[in-house]
């Protein structure tokens, strides 16, 4: 065990005392001495709402009285809770995937699962993923903002976007293929400020359109640095809903100097299914500039097969719910076989999101997927 230093708070909330001494003891073991212990939920959110960072670590357990794991999840969800999170439970392992499904839902940054009673090797093993992440976000100057973003009045500029990439690698040869542009904000004291806390504040007040042209222009400006690169960029869903956006991409291209099949536009499901037809339109604009398309996080909406058939994608990329523990998890394995099987039959290749273990790269590789990403390769980092 390494960096246990950087782990703050460790809170675990189980109605069962009995229990709560058990979690406490495996801490022990591995040189946590001590741990935050709440048999009552309710005191439990009352102390985790006073703030949190990504140095910590909240253990619930899903079924308590008055507040289950389900409710609780949903509120920290609500207090936008910015620790690592791991669910608990003595239920099969369907229910314990679906809480973890549900945290990811609710921006939780989500640790894993432990079963009752769980080893020592397996709580090693989410510790271990934990201070694996706090050291991602040192090594690119991302200590998580704890600052109040106001998305009314924060300056959008080339000065406060700060962008971190993330490589795509194909699976034969294990070349980088490409890059991801992630998206971040950075006040001017230094606080970085994540996707997940200000893209759907600026979608919800009009200024995502803001946002997007200096994420574009900013993008495209540094991409004309790298020769023979390419490089793919999220929309978000608020943009599909004009064509000006098609122009602007344009432009820009063209100001730059930039070939367009180095640009790959990711949407995401949810996009396509709440603007079918101007999604329609708007991708079918992109490929005519000669941009690729690409669906991202695919499995997290409703799109059907009818659906993707009639969109220009070029790939699909699975998502990082299906991706986790899939060397294990026999439905994770049925899903992504198919979803490999379909998207391969419609003529598209296939990326793997957040893959971070050797065995799970073993098996996308074995279901056939030609590209990952993930912090197997390469944790994001800054784009200088």
């Amino acid at each position: 065990m390494e960096n246990l230093e950087l782990l703050n708070n460790i809170t675990a909330v189980d109605d069962d005392p009995f229990f709560l001494q058990f979690i406490e003891d495996k801490f022990g073991e591995i040189g946590i001495e001590s741990i935050g212990q709440y048999a009552c939920p309710q005191q439990g959110l009352d102390y985790l709402c006073r703030g949190s960072s990504i140095n910590d670590i909240v253990l619930v357990d899903l079924q308590m009285p008055k507040i289950d794991g389900i409710a609780f999840l949903k509120f920290l969800g609500d207090m936008r809770y910015q620790g690592q999170v791991i669910v608990i439970s003595g239920f099969e392992s369907k229910v314990l995937q679906m809480a973890e499904s549900i945290a990811k839902q609710h921006d939780l940054a989500i640790l894993g699962q432990l079963t009752k009673p769980f080893s020592t090797t397996q709580l090693v093993g989410l510790v271990d993923k934990a201070t694996a992440r706090i050291m991602s976000n040192k090594a690119v100057g991302n200590p998580l903002a704890e600052a109040v973003f106001d998305a009314e009045t924060f300056e959008i500029s080339k000065e406060t976007f700060y962008p971190v990439i993330q490589p795509k690698v194909e699976m034969g040869n294990e070349h980088i293929v490409g890059y991801e542009i992630l998206s971040r904000l950075k006040s001017f004291d230094g606080t970085i400020i994540y996707p997940n806390q200000f893209i759907h504040l600026f979608e919800n007040n009009g200024r995502i359109t803001e946002f997007n042209k200096v994420l574009f222009d900013c993008s495209f400006e540094k991409m004309a640095d790298y020769k023979d690169v390419n490089f793919s960029i999220n929309l978000s869903m608020k943009d599909l809903t004009s064509h000006e956006f098609v122009n602007e991409i344009d432009g820009l291209l063209k100001k730059y100097g930039l070939e367009p099949n180095r640009l790959t536009i990711e949407l995401t499901e949810s996009c396509i299914v709440d603007n079918l037809l101007i999604a329609q339109e708007i991708t079918t604009r992109l490929r005519l500039l000669g941009c690729s398309v690409s669906i991202d996080d695919y499995g997290t909406g409703y799109s059907t097969m009818k659906q993707l058939t009639e969109f220009p994608f070029q790939e699909l990329k699975v998502d990082r719910q299906y991706i986790a523990d899939c060397h294990i998890n026999t439905e994770n394995q049925a899903i992504i076989k198919s979803v490999v099987e379909m998207a391969h039959a419609l003529g598209m290749t296939v990326i793997a999101e957040g893959v971070e273990t050797k065995q799970e790269l073993a098996f996308v590789k074995e279901a056939g997927i030609e590209v990952v990403q993930g912090y197997y390769y390469s944790k994001p980092y800054v784009w200088a």
